[in-house]
């Protein structure tokens, strides 16, 4: 699943690239009172690393939530390994079926 993940990625950078390249005329940006004139790549480049900064930054409460039920979970998978009797027999590969000679 990562893999996919990183390859869908970087057909996406590749594409946001292409189209910043592609359109390098100037723009005129304006908010409020401030306004800016800038080539539409560096637009196009910084809008789509600032929405891949504020993704990541919206996923962490997730990793850390997950992060922190994985732990949990192996303390607890951990206790019940210790507390299990070690005078069971330790698994052993099932023998092979034995088969008689052709007569």
């Amino acid at each position: 699943m990562r893999q996919t993940a990183l390859i869908l990625f970087l057909f996406l950078a590749i594409a946001v690239a292409l189209f910043a390249v592609q359109n390098a005329g100037p723009v005129m940006l304006r908010f409020g009172f401030w306004s800016v004139e800038m080539s539409l790549v560096v637009v196009v480049l910084v809008a789509a690393a600032l929405g891949a900064v504020l993704a990541s930054l919206l996923s962490l409460p997730g990793w850390f939530r997950d992060s922190r039920l994985l732990r949990q979970q192996s303390k607890e998978l951990e206790a019940l390994r210790a507390s299990r009797p070690s005078t069971l027999p330790a698994p052993t590969a099932s023998p092979e079926p034995q088969t008689r000679p052709p007569a």
